[in-house]
């Protein structure tokens, strides 16, 4: 089954959760398993300093990718990925820093992503945005 699929029916089945920790936490168990699925390695969860949080850390290839996640049980307040601001890509690109500063790995390339879930219409479905910041 392809990992985009089985992960929105997952999806489907906690989407009716009321307390938005519990959703919160189960959308991250989500994206980490769909990567994984993808063929990323899940270097952190919930990787945290003073300054914030990443929701996961992953590589794949020679590729660090700082994950941010964002899921919605409809479109009333919109998109999922638009509740990634300006103000959080700058938060990202600083927490980004602080773990490349003990970094050890092989990756040579860093990415920053956002994966996307939400109910639309009734139907589970799981975007995958690669790329979504550059630092510089």
């Amino acid at each position: 089954m392809d990992p985009a699929r089985y992960i929105a029916a997952l999806f489907a089945r906690f989407a009716r959760l009321r307390d938005p920790k519990s959703f919160g936490r189960e959308a991250e168990a989500l994206a980490a398993r769909y990567l994984r699925l993808r063929g990323y390695r899940i270097l952190e969860r919930n990787w945290r300093t003073r300054f914030g949080e990443i929701d996961l850390i992953a590589e794949k290839a020679d590729t660090l990718v700082f994950v941010e996640v964002k899921a919605r049980r409809g479109r009333g307040k919109g998109l999922p990925e638009e509740a990634v601001t300006q103000a959080k890509k700058r938060k990202l690109l600083t927490l980004a820093r602080a773990y490349l500063s003990s970094y050890r790995g092989k990756a040579r390339r860093v990415r920053f992503d956002v994966l996307a879930l939400e109910m639309a219409g009734g139907e589970p479905r799981i975007r995958h945005l690669k790329g979504v910041l550059e630092d510089g």
